[in-house]
C-alpha cells in the first residue's frame, strides 16, 4: 500500500509540473467561457493524439453556448492534461471555479501554477457523463509533492496558469490503482474563473473545536479514488451528518479500495487524533495512512464491524506506526508536514462475496 500512494501522487505531480509553463504569451483576464468560435491561445494538452476545440453541442456545454472539448487516445503512462498558461491578473483572486466532465469515470486533478513554477492542486472524482462544478478557495489547494516554493504558500497575484487533468493511465502500480482507460476519450471544461469571491470550505470548525476535514455534504467528491470504486453520496447517520460517502467495490478488483484526501492545507499541529464516522455492510480490514510531504507514511489499522451500524473510530496520532516500505529522516510523524490521508480497505481480506460497501460520513481531527 505504501509504494502505491506515493507513486500515485508523485507521478501525477511530475507530469503536471512539466506541463506547466509551456506557453510564453499572455492571457488577459481571469474568466474563460468559450463562447467564441475559435479557441484562444495559451491552451495546450499533453494527451496522446489530443485535439482541442470549442464545442457548441448543448449536451456538452455547462453554461452559455460553448465549452472546451479535449479528444484523445488513452495511452499507458501518458496523462491527459489541459493547461492554460500566460495568464495575467489585474486583481487578487480568492477562488478557482470551473466545470469539468469526463466521458468515462475517473480521477481528476485541478489546480494553478505560479510564475516561479510552483504547482498547487486539488483532487476530485468524476463518475463520467456528469458535469462536476468545482468551487474551491485558493488557500485549500496544496503544494504539489514535486514542487518547491520559496515561501511555502500560494501567492495569488503570481498565478500564471490553470490546469485540469484526467489521472487515469499513470504507468505502473499507480495506474492500476487509479484506473486504466483504453481507446478514444473525451473531457469538457467550461466556466473557468479565478475570481474574488470566496468558495464554500470543505474544512471547518466543529461545535466542540474539532477541525472537520470533510463531511461529504455536497458534490463534487473532492478525493482521488483508489482501487476503482464507485463513489457517490448517500444518506448519512443524522445528528449533524445528513450525507455520507458511499464506497462500492468488488473482491476481484484491485486489493486496496478507498480514496486519497487532501489535508496539506490544514494546520494540524495542535491536534492529537484523527477520527472517522463509518459504517460497513461487510467486515473488512481498514488501513488509515498518513503521508508527509517527503513521501514517508504512517499507518493505523482497524477492523470494520458491520454489526455496529454507524460508529466513530478515533485514532490517536501516537498509534500510527511507520510504514517499513518508506523512510523518514527523523523517524517520527510530523503533523506540520502531513499532505494526504488515505483510508482504504483490504478487499482481499474482507468478508465479501463479489461486491462490498463501506461508508464514511465525516473525517475530522481533535
Amino acid at each position: 500500500m505504501s509504494v502505491l500512494a506515493r507513486s500515485v501522487v508523485a507521478a501525477a505531480g511530475i507530469v503536471i509540473s512539466v506541463a506547466a509553463g509551456a506557453y510564453a504569451g499572455e492571457q488577459q483576464g481571469a474568466r474563460f467561457d468559450f463562447e467564441g468560435q475559435a479557441l484562444s491561445e495559451g491552451w495546450t494538452t499533453t494527451a496522446c493524439e489530443g485535439t482541442l476545440a470549442i464545442t457548441h453541442e448543448p449536451a456538452n456545454v455547462r453554461e452559455g453556448r460553448g465549452a472546451l472539448e479535449l479528444d484523445w487516445v488513452a495511452t499507458d503512462g501518458r496523462l491527459a492534461i489541459l493547461t492554460l498558461d500566460g495568464i495575467t491578473l489585474n486583481d487578487r483572486p480568492r477562488s478557482l471555479r470551473l466545470s469539468v466532465k469526463l466521458g468515462e469515470h475517473g480521477p481528476v486533478m485541478y489546480g494553478v501554477h505560479e510564475k516561479g513554477g510552483a504547482v498547487y492542486q486539488g483532487y476530485l472524482y468524476s463518475p463520467g457523463g456528469v458535469w462536476q462544478d468545482v468551487a474551491v478557495d485558493l488557500d485549500e489547494l496544496m503544494l504539489s509533492e514535486t514542487s518547491e516554493d520559496d515561501n511555502g504558500r500560494l501567492d495569488a497575484r503570481e498565478i500564471t496558469g490553470i490546469m485540469v487533468a484526467d489521472l487515469s493511465n499513470i504507468s505502473g502500480e499507480a495506474g492500476q490503482s487509479l484506473g486504466i482507460k483504453s481507446g478514444a476519450q473525451q473531457m469538457w471544461i467550461d466556466a473557468v474563473e479565478l475570481g474574488p469571491a470566496l468558495a464554500p470550505h470543505r474544512s471547518d470548525r466543529g461545535p466542540n473545536g474539532e477541525t472537520i476535514i470533510d463531511d461529504f455534504e455536497r458534490m463534487p467528491i473532492y478525493a482521488l479514488p483508489i482501487g476503482g470504486p464507485g463513489l457517490s453520496l448517500t444518506d448519512g447517520p443524522g445528528d449533524g451528518d445528513a450525507s455520507a460517502l458511499r464506497i462500492e467495490y468488488r473482491s476481484d478488483g484491485y486489493r486496496w479500495v478507498g480514496f486519497v484526501g487532501a489535508v496539506g492545507y490544514i494546520d494540524l499541529t495542535d491536534r492529537s487524533k484523527i477520527c472517522l464516522r463509518v459504517r460497513a455492510e461487510q467486515m473488512a480490514p481498514l488501513q488509515v495512512v498518513l503521508e508527509e510531504r517527503d513521501g514517508s507514511k504512517y499507518v493505523a489499522r482497524h477492523r470494520l464491524d458491520p454489526e455496529k451500524g454507524w460508529y466513530t473510530i478515533k485514532l490517536p496520532f501516537a498509534r500510527f506506526k511507520p510504514d517499513p516500505q518508506t523512510t523518514d529522516e527523523n523517524e517520527q510523524l510530523d503533523l506540520d508536514q502531513l499532505r494526504v490521508v488515505i483510508p482504504v480497505v483490504d478487499s482481499r481480506r474482507a468478508e465479501v462475496d463479489g461486491a462490498g460497501v463501506w461508508e464514511l460520513s465525516r473525517i475530522w481531527v481533535e
